[in-house]
């Protein structure tokens, strides 16, 4: 995953104005399904409050390696491909995107990105609720659940 990627998406959870954060715990099974289907992606939802505002942001990443899905394959770890980072921000009711792409060369490449972005959000995570519970499978502190958007 590219690095400017990498640092908009953790610049977005590391904000000091970051009150909440949810997402699927998804790092195990989005591995296992890139080796698989040589495909993955993972989504974010970003509560920060600043000056009494809540601001709401979406992210969503998805990667794909080249000819994913065709064809016969021993596997995608030396395959490289294509990310895109879509990122949605609730601005007076309405949904503004802003989208990013890049490439990467591996599997290995990809997922040390995503280990970056993986460690950034489980950091705030646990500072936002601390006494975690491991096995939740579905991670969220700092938004109320009525207010939870992101639900799969």
């Amino acid at each position: 995953m590219p690095k400017r990627i990498v640092e908009e998406v953790v610049k977005l959870i590391n904000s000091p104005s970051t009150t909440g954060l949810a997402t699927l715990r998804h790092y195990p099974m989005e591995r296992r399904i890139y080796q698989k289907f040589g495909s993955c992606g993972f989504s974010l939802e970003i509560v920060q409050s600043e000056g009494g505002k809540r601001r709401r942001v979406y992210v969503l990443v998805e990667a794909q390696a080249r000819g994913a899905m065709r064809g016969s394959k021993t596997g995608y770890e030396k395959m490289g491909g294509i990310v895109k980072c879509v990122i949605a921000e609730d601005v007076d009711g309405k949904l503004k995107y802003r989208v990013l792409r890049g490439r990467y060369r591996n599997m290995a490449e990809l997922f040390k990105s995503v280990e970056e972005v993986r460690s950034a959000f489980y950091e705030k995570y646990r500072a936002l609720k601390p006494g975690v519970a491991e096995k939740e499978i579905f991670h969220a502190a700092g938004i109320p659940d009525d207010e939870l958007l992101l639900g799969v």
